[in-house]
């Protein structure tokens, strides 16, 4: 018996993206119910009009491979279709009954996974992967397979129900605190503690996909987070000891910071500064995004940073420097200034001409 894309369609949300699972006529019944099944936190009703994006799933190799690739193409396909419109953190994120959503941001390794098991058993599962936001708080579900690790085999794809994960409450999810996590085995309990903007925007942005793409990147992600209440670090030894913590999180002490837009403006004769895509001030502390990479200035950056964005020489940004901090008492504030600018030309910020 087989399974043929005209009487078995799936059709997947990710981000709110409709993507269509087309298996191949010659693909097992028994397979695609397995792979069905993986789905079943994220298919909608079949509708006949056209998805977003269609997939075709055709039977190679071992099925539980099969079925961890297909969760990547899925996921790729809607980032890319969603890229530029919504900030994507790589983070797992559960909701409260109220709909207020806990994204949990950390590279590969930081136990996401986990701790959406954790978390998912008390709380709405929202991803264990990636956590999408609009510039208006607005959360998009992606309720995807679980990939659960299996020693010397492909991760096996479980169902957020067949995880014994809760759904998502009724009603609209909104953001209300982005949590940077760390892991520590010897940390006694999980603490809670606020992370300053630069450090916040430099951790998560690489976090993020399609960030380069989203209009004023850095004023957006500042935003954001100043309307949340500012970036919160879990250190945590256990996921077990996480659920409980939960309303603190969501509940955490709000923190302001100003910021002010820092981009170029300007021609600069000296150098090309065209791969900036965007920047901003943070008190005395610059953030810098250019090649899709993020850089904070400190010490005297920021004021050759103003410096250059007012077109002014390498001989005037030496004078604004000394205005700034005084004359050195050890070395030459040109040598000063000229390390520092080969600094920046070397994190490819800047671009000497000629």
């Amino acid at each position: 018996m087989t399974a043929s894309r005209a009487d078995t369609p799936l059709v997947v949300s990710a981000f709110g993206v409709r993507v269509r699972l087309d298996f191949a006529e010659d693909f097992a019944a028994d397979a695609a119910a397995r792979i069905r099944e993986s789905w079943t936190g994220a298919q909608v009703v079949y509708d006949p009009a056209e998805p977003d994006e269609t997939i075709v799933v055709t039977p190679e190799g071992d099925l539980e491979a099969l079925a961890e690739l297909l969760t990547v193409k899925v996921t790729l396909a809607a980032l890319e279709r969603r890229g530029g419109e919504l900030m994507m953190f790589h983070a797992c994120g559960v909701a409260d009954p109220a709909g207020r959503v806990a994204a949990f941001v950390g590279p590969s390794g930081r136990g996401k996974t986990t701790l959406s098991r954790a978390l998912g058993a008390h709380y709405g599962y929202v991803s264990d992967e990636t956590v999408a936001v609009d510039p208006q708080l607005a959360v998009s579900p992606y309720r995807k397979p679980l990939s659960v690790v299996r020693p010397g085999m492909p991760k096996e794809q479980v169902s957020p129900g067949g995880a014994g994960l809760l759904p998502v409450p009724e009603g609209p999810l909104l953001l209300s605190a982005l949590v940077l996590l760390e892991r520590d085995a010897d940390h006694p309990a999980p603490t809670i503690e606020p992370v300053a903007f630069p450090e916040a925007i430099a951790e998560i942005a690489p976090q993020m996909s399609y960030l380069a793409e989203l209009p004023r990147p850095l004023q957006t992600l500042a935003t954001l987070c100043d309307r949340i209440g500012g970036v919160v670090r879990l250190t945590y030894a256990d996921a077990s000891t996480v659920p409980p913590i939960v309303p603190a999180l969501l509940d955490h002490e709000r923190v302001h910071e100003d910021w002010e837009p820092a981009g170029i403006d300007v021609v600069h004769p000296e150098f090309d500064l065209s791969d900036v895509t965007d920047a901003i001030r943070c008190g005395d502390r610059v953030v810098v995004l250019a090649h899709r990479w993020v850089s904070v200035l400190d010490g005297i950056a920021p004021v050759i940073w103003d410096a250059l964005r007012a077109g002014r020489s390498t001989g005037e940004i030496v004078d604004d420097v000394v205005a700034h901090f005084g004359h050195p008492e050890q070395g030459d504030p040109h040598d000063l200034v000229r390390t520092a600018i080969d600094q920046l030309v070397d994190a490819r910020v800047l671009v000497r001409r000629g």
